[in-house]
């Protein structure tokens, strides 16, 4: 392992593990659509869209990846409100 890159690198709180399976992915896809384009030139006009498609659909799902944990984490708190209920008790409790 790199000593930059450790165990623990995190961003936002999340490995980028999954951000580096989508554009080792993508790259595998444009690589093989740029080695057919080169076998078969006539299929250049055909392809393009796909570069296009592949590179939207890797931005898109960086951007949900980025947006999943902001640092505005609605998810930071404790989600049950006591304070709303008649009773300070938990749901669970036996009383």
């Amino acid at each position: 392992m790199r000593a930059g890159l450790g165990a623990n690198s995190m961003i936002y709180g999340r490995r980028p593990r999954q951000l580096l399976i989508v554009w080792g992915f993508s790259l595998l896809l444009i690589g093989l659509i740029d080695w057919l384009e080169t076998q078969a030139p006539a299929l250049h006009e055909l392809v393009l869209p796909f570069y296009w498609i592949i590179l939207a659909v890797a931005l898109y799902l960086t951007w949900r990846w980025l947006r999943s944990r902001s640092k505005k984490d609605r998810r930071g708190q404790d989600r049950r409100h006591t304070d709303r209920r008649d009773t300070k008790e938990s749901p669970g409790s036996d009383n």
